[in-house]
């Protein structure tokens, strides 16, 4: 063999063996300062109680509180009424709506007690004593 393939196959040889060592990583410094600094406690972020550096004043104004007792605007509202005009149409509507039942009302009753005073003569006039019964002694048919 020649000295050019000798050297050749040695650097070939001396290759083969170099490679596998240069795929090797070598130690990376930078994680294992990031491993050092999590294996470490946290920080803890304390702040001093501070006092406050300011004041609040607040001033209510009443512009009309010398003039009126109470504002206007916090009485009661005063319910609807109609205008005064001289007399009240409600009143007068009540009134005759009061004297149509009142006449209603004494209809019914007289025509009830004429029924009732019916219902009575027809009785006495069915029994063979009437004068005996004191119910058919006060009729007027019985009398």
């Amino acid at each position: 063999m020649t000295r050019t393939a000798l050297v050749l196959a040695s650097a070939m040889i001396l290759g083969a063996i170099a490679i596998p060592c240069a795929q090797e990583p070598a130690p990376d410094r930078s994680l294992e300062r990031m491993r050092s600094v999590l294996e470490k406690a946290p920080l803890v972020l304390t702040l001093p109680d501070t006092e406050a550096t300011f004041k609040v004043h607040i001033q209510a104004l009443h512009p009309l509180h010398d003039i009126f007792d109470v504002v206007p605007w916090a009485t009661d509202p005063v319910g609807w009424q109609p205008p005064g005009i001289g007399f009240d149409m409600l009143s007068v509507f009540r009134y005759i709506a009061k004297s149509a039942s009142d006449a209603k009302r004494d209809h019914d009753e007289r025509h009830a007690h004429d029924e009732v005073q019916r219902a009575i003569d027809d009785y006495c006039a069915t029994q063979p004593n009437a004068n005996r019964i004191l119910l058919c002694a006060s009729s007027p048919i019985a009398r």
